[in-house]
C-alpha cells in the first residue's frame, strides 16, 4: 500500500470527521460561550476528536511502515537470491577449472566425459536458489550419492590388490571393479594405446594389466581432489607399489579365453605378447628339487620385463627378444641334457624350448 492511498484512506476521511464535529457543535451551541460548562464541553470534544484523529494517523502510519517493510524484504530477497545465484556460478566454474586442472596434472591423457552432469551427481542439492558447500559421503558401492559409491570401489579395490592367492574367478572380478571405478570417475581415456590397456566394449580405459598402480593412483588424486572440494576426509589408501600378484592374476586371466572377451579385453600389439606371457609363468613353475629355478636367468627377464607397462614395451625390439631367445634356449638346452625324460619338468622344457624357437622366427 502507497504512501499517497494510506492518506486517502485514513487522512482525508478523519480531516473531514473533524471538520463536519466541529461543524455540528458550532451550529448546535451558537456563538462563542462565556460560560464554563460549554467550554469544558468543548474541551471533551477537542480531546475526543484528536484522540481518533491520532488514533487513525498511528494506524495509517504502521501500515505505511509495513509496507515499507514488505518492500524492503522482497528487495533484500531478490539480493539474496542474485548473491546466491552468483555464488552458484562461482562454485560451479572452479569446480569445472579444477577439472581442466586435474587433466593437466595427468598431461590431459584422459578427460571428464560431462563435467556438468559430474558436478550435479557430486552436490545433488545445488542449483541457482540453493548452494551447499560440504558433502558427506555415503552409501556403498550401489549408491547414495556419488562419492560414497566412489569410495566404497576404491575401498574393496585397495583391500582386493593385497591378495596373494586368486581364485579362478576372482581376476574377473577385479577386472570389473576396475570397470566400475573407471565409470565412476567418469572419465574418457584420450592418450595412445600400449600393451596390456585394458578395453571395455572397444574403448580404451589407459587401465594397464601390468602397472595397475598407475590407474589407482590416478583414481584416487581425482577421488580425493573431489573430496577436498567438497570438505570431506582424503581417501587413505594404496600405499604400497604395483602389485605382482594382482598383475599375474589378469595376465593369466586375459591369456585364457575368457566369457567377456567382448566386453573387457587387453590390448595386444606387440607380436607374440602372448607366447612371452605364457613363458614367464612356465619358467616360473619349472623348479629344482631345492626350489630354485631351473631357467633362472630366463625367468628374471620375463619378471622384469612384464614388471611395468614401460618395461614391457622393450618387447617390441627385435634386438632384445633374440637375447632373450639366445639366453632362454642355451639354458633350456642345458637343463634339458641334465633332466631326466620321466622327470615332470622334460616335457614342461620342451614346450620353453618350442615355444623360444617360435619367438626367434617371428623377431628375426
Amino acid at each position: 500500500m502507497s504512501f499517497k492511498k494510506i492518506c486517502w484512506l485514513f487522512g482525508v476521511p478523519l480531516v473531514l470527521f473533524a471538520g463536519i464535529v466541529f461543524y455540528l457543535y458550532a451550529h448546535n451551541l451558537g456563538e462563542i460561550s462565556h460560560v464554563d460548562g460549554p467550554w469544558s464541553s468543548f474541551g471533551s470534544l477537542l480531546s475526543g476528536v484528536f484522540t481518533l484523529v491520532g488514533a487513525g494517523a498511528t494506524i495509517g502510519t504502521l501500515l505505511f511502515l509495513s509496507k515499507q517493510n514488505q518492500d524492503m524484504q522482497k528487495v533484500t530477497q531478490a539480493q539474496l537470491s542474485a548473491l546466491n545465484f552468483e555464488h552458484y556460478i562461482n562454485h560451479r566454474r572452479l569446480f569445472m577449472d579444477r577439472l581442466v586442472e586435474l587433466q593437466a596434472t595427468f598431461e590431459n591423457r584422459f578427460v571428464f566425459v560431462d563435467g556438468e552432469r559430474l558436478y550435479n551427481k557430486i552436490f545433488p542439492n545445488n542449483g541457482p536458489t540453493n548452494l551447499e558447500l560440504t558433502v558427506i559421503p555415503e552409501g556403498n558401492e550401489q549408491g547414495e550419492n556419488l562419492l560414497g559409491k566412489i569410495g566404497a570401489h576404491l575401498t574393496k579395490l585397495d583391500q582386493m590388490l593385497e591378495k596373494s592367492v586368486w581364485k579362478e574367478r576372482e581376476p574377473l572380478d577385479l577386472a570389473s571393479l576396475l570397470m566400475d571405478v573407471y565409470g565412476d570417475l567418469q572419465i574418457r581415456w584420450t592418450d595412445e594405446a600400449f600393451d596390456g590397456d585394458i578395453k571395455f566394449f572397444g574403448k580404451n580405459t589407459g587401465i594397464n594389466i601390468y602397472s595397475i598402480d598407475e590407474f589407482t593412483y590416478r583414481a584416487k588424486t581425482i577421488y580425493n581432489s573431489f573430496l577436498f572440494y567438497t570438505g570431506s576426509p582424503q581417501f587413505k589408501g594404496f600405499e604400497k607399489g604395483n602389485s605382482s600378484y594382482a598383475r599375474d592374476a589378469l595376465m593369466k586371466y586375459f591369456i585364457s579365453n575368457h566369457k567377456l572377451r567382448e566386453a573387457i579385453e587387453a590390448i595386444k600389439i606387440i607380436p607374440s605378447l602372448e607366447i612371452m606371457e605364457s613363458l614367464l609363468f612356465l619358467t616360473e613353475s619349472l623348479r629344482k628339487p631345492d626350489h630354485d629355478w631351473i631357467l633362472s636367468n630366463t625367468f628374471r627377464t620375463l619378471e622384469s620385463t612384464f614388471a611395468s607397462r614401460e618395461s614391457v614395451i622393450k618387447l617390441k625390439d627385435d634386438s632384445f627378444v633374440s637375447k632373450l631367445v639366445k639366453i632362454g634356449r642355451s639354458e633350456c638346452s642345458t637343463a634339458l641334457s641334465n633332466t631326466d625324460r620321466n622327470d615332470k619338468n622334460y616335457s614342461l622344457l620342451i614346450r620353453c624350448d618350442s615355444d623360444l624357437a617360435s619367438l626367434l622366427s617371428r623377431h628375426r
